[in-house]
């Protein structure tokens, strides 16, 4: 079976004990089978606190799946002081869980082809997108099936600079509404919704569309706090979040009510700045989550929507950091942090999604109109 991967996929590698935000700590590390009948068999290294007779005794069952039982400051057991892995020290690689062995890297596997793609919840990822360029790769058959070929052109579409990110998915979303209330749509709708006439004049109309600076910034905190709940009730990237959340509550209380607008406004064009890393991150989203082996339409409308929180979340709280810091630039590593953070918090499966999606919204379908409240950032 082909496999395919985007051109920066080989760039990876692992920064180690240099990392500013391991992925040791504050997730589920999850423990396959044949690395827990190993494991009956190792001793712990002397540097794991505490000691117990094997590396299996260290894991623990949360959620009907098998994983590292983290310490109460809720790192590895395996993570020494040094932010090193105290297995690879003493064992080498190959010790590792599969889990701990491809991250950041995932496969998803299709009827006729494979793929391999770089998550953005790790630090060297982002860092590759900042001098890379992403180099999606061109799939057999794509022109002829309609999900791959609506992905094909949403790539592409993002990938025009002379339209904003925002815009681009502005666009994707009216498109994929528009094909959803057909009866049968076939590629060649999806030709003709992605030609340069139909674009050009959606664009337009895009465009002309209002919506007020303050109504899209006071949705997106609440957004942003609807994602954090259970990570801060579970004391999870209290270092990041504690901060974020409690200037996200004063803002919603109305004690930003007066500066709030323009502050936004400010922090917009600094963000702006950044459109050509927030292009690659969104490409990649799309490339790897837009379409999985048993997708359809309405599946992918849903995960456009998903994506839009995600994004919703990052830039929510990258402006809420910024505040912080004393405004000014926006830092590389500021928006690094929240991208990394924001993705480990939303990196849901489908049925979670949708059931996310569900329990939160009157209709888990939305109206073009709250994906461009959510999406907007004022006038260019």
């Amino acid at each position: 079976m082909q496999r395919f991967w985007p051109r920066y996929y080989e760039k990876f590698v692992c920064t180690a004990d240099q990392c500013p935000r391991t992925c040791c700590q504050e997730w589920k590390i999850p423990v396959d089978e044949a690395t827990e009948e190993r494991w009956r068999k190792l001793a712990p290294p002397q540097a794991v606190k505490p000691q117990r007779k094997a590396l299996s005794a260290y894991i623990i069952e949360k959620e009907e799946t098998r994983v590292i039982g983290l310490k109460k400051d809720h790192r590895c057991p395996f993570l020494t002081e040094k932010k090193l892995c105290a297995l690879v020290s003493a064992y080498g690689d190959e010790v590792l869980s599969e889990t701990c062995t491809d991250f950041p890297r995932e496969v998803h596997v299709f009827s006729n082809h494979e793929e391999e793609t770089l998550m953005p919840c790790c630090p060297a990822v982002i860092d590759i997108w900042k001098k890379e360029e992403p180099g999606f790769p061109n799939i057999p058959g794509e022109e002829e099936n309609l999900l791959f070929l609506l992905r094909k052109e949403i790539l592409d579409l993002l990938a025009e600079e002379k339209i904003s990110p925002e815009e681009a998915l502005l666009s994707a979303f009216y498109i994929l509404l528009d094909l959803k209330g057909r009866k049968k749509p076939i590629p060649a709708d999806v030709s003709d919704c992605f030609s340069e006439k139909t674009k050009k004049e959606l664009l337009k109309a895009i465009r002309k569309v209002s919506l007020p600076t303050e109504d899209t910034a006071l949705e997106c905190n609440e957004i942003l706090q609807d994602l954090a709940v259970n990570y801060q009730n579970e004391g999870l990237y209290g270092d990041f979040l504690d901060s974020v959340l409690e200037l996200s509550a004063a803002i919603s209380d109305g004690e930003w009510d007066e500066v709030l607008e323009e502050k936004w406004n400010v922090f917009l064009q600094e963000w702006k700045k950044w459109d050509g890393l927030i292009r690659k991150f969104l490409m990649n989203e799309i490339f790897s989550d837009l379409v999985a082996a048993d997708s359809d339409l309405e599946s992918l409308i849903l995960r456009m929507e998903w994506i839009a929180l995600e994004y919703a979340g990052i830039r929510q709280s990258a402006f809420l950091n910024w505040s912080l810091k004393g405004e000014g630039t926006l830092a590389y590593e500021t928006l690094r942090d929240a991208i990394v953070v924001l993705t480990r918090m939303t990196g849901y499966e489908e049925e979670d999604i949708r059931e996310y999606l569900e329990n939160s919204f009157e209709c888990p379908l939305w109206e073009w109109g709250y994906f461009a409240l959510v999406l907007s950032r004022g006038a260019e």
